[in-house]
């Protein structure tokens, strides 16, 4: 994912990207290409685009493996011309990375997986059970032959920690975060009640959230909420014809993505900002990458997720940014109470702004860089 891309995959590529210059290292992207006949619609300096497995996918996975040794030769001989000493691949997708694993071991370089996201959170949206089990076994091998594995929760750590019995010393917290030379409030009125940044996909929980926001408008028949990036997703009509059945239509707004950097103007019009999962246990290790960006723009958080501990319960509750709620009841009568009383929403948004200096993308990617791989790579340089 290109890293000016307004998506959590990207805005956590820009932090270490950022890092990577502070630090004086040279750093290159690699993405696939969408499709073997496609071609980007625009040069993006330090991106290499390549035909990876991800750019047969759309064939058939049968396609895609046959052409996954090439592949990696590809890969294989970019690294080598740029003289890569380290390779960083994401998850959750697993075959990109699991490529990465590969080319490390060919050129003996160190391999760092970065898990944003378990295949476990993947496989709950992703039909085929025994495709989703060769996925997350692909996942398992990456991580348990990486020089480090880097999470964005401990809660994802711990569990993949011990699900795929990985050794304590090379796993490492690196939490997700906002950059914050970007993600700051803006000057304006607050004339949006709600805000939920992100496609509707079905581990978000979309059918509570409205009826949580039906619930809601019985006590505040005005409240205005606007859904971002919605237009265009595949569940959009499923999703426009629930609005409607709940009688939202006149409340709720769907709006398409925007760039990143256009984000903390629409986060400024907004009193609250919506974070939700499904009940599913594996999503209690999730906190959601936009509940920073929510808090660095002095947006208190609305929750809605599993009932009982979760890392975004704790995060909440913790640093008093918002509120957690577990029913569509709840939500609706925590979220009224928030906005009811201006005085806690002043006081709740200013705790946001502070407790957002502990997740600063830029030096969290950089005490990450820093601290676990720049020590990787001299002391290859030293056995060299």
């Amino acid at each position: 994912m290109p890293p000016d891309e307004p998506t959590a995959a990207a805005a956590r590529l820009d932090g270490f990207e950022h890092a990577a210059k502070a630090l004086r290292l040279s750093s290159i992207t690699i993405v696939p290409v969408k499709h073997p006949g496609s071609k980007s619609g625009h040069a993006v300096p330090n991106v290499v685009e390549l035909k990876l497995y991800d750019s047969y996918a759309h064939n058939g996975s049968l396609q895609a493996i046959a052409y996954f040794p090439l592949a990696v030769w590809r890969l294989v001989r970019v690294l080598r011309a740029f003289r890569c000493q380290c390779i960083i691949a994401s998850t959750p997708a697993p075959f990109v990375p699991f490529q990465g694993l590969l080319a490390a071991r060919i050129l003996g370089v160190p391999y760092v997986l970065d898990v944003r996201d378990s295949w476990a959170m993947e496989s709950l949206t992703h039909l085929g059970s025994v495709r989703n089990r060769i996925k997350e076994y692909i996942e398992r091998v990456s991580a348990r032959n990486a020089s480090r594995v880097w999470f964005v929760t401990r809660g994802l750590l711990e569990r993949l920690r011990t699900d795929y019995e990985l050794n304590t010393a090379v796993v490492d917290f690196i939490p997700n975060g906002a950059d914050l030379t970007m993600f700051r409030p803006v000057e304006g009125p607050r004339d949006i009640d709600l805000v939920f940044l992100g496609s509707p996909a079905r581990y978000r929980n979309v059918e509570g959230v409205l009826l949580g926001i039906a619930h809601l408008k019985r006590l505040m028949p005005r409240v205005r909420v606007i859904f971002v990036g919605w237009p265009g997703s595949a569940n959009e009509r499923v999703f426009t014809t629930a609005i409607s059945g709940l009688g939202l239509t006149p409340n709720v707004e769907l709006e398409l993505a925007v760039a990143r950097s256009k984000v903390p103007f629409v986060l400024s019009r907004a009193k609250l900002g919506i974070v939700s999962f499904s009940d599913d246990d594996v999503y209690r290790a999730a906190i959601g990458a936009k509940a920073y960006e929510y808090i660095a723009c002095g947006v208190p958080l609305a929750c809605l997720g599993p009932p009982g501990d979760s890392e975004l319960r704790r995060m909440v509750e913790q640093h008093d940014i918002g509120f957690y709620s577990s029913t569509p009841d709840e939500f609706a009568a925590r979220a009224h109470e928030l906005l009811s009383v201006i005085n806690r929403w002043i006081l709740i948004s200013k705790k946001c702004r502070e407790a957002s200096k502990e997740f600063d993308r830029r030096t969290i990617s950089e005490r990450a860089l820093a601290d676990h791989l720049l020590p990787m790579v001299a002391e290859r340089a030293r056995a060299r």
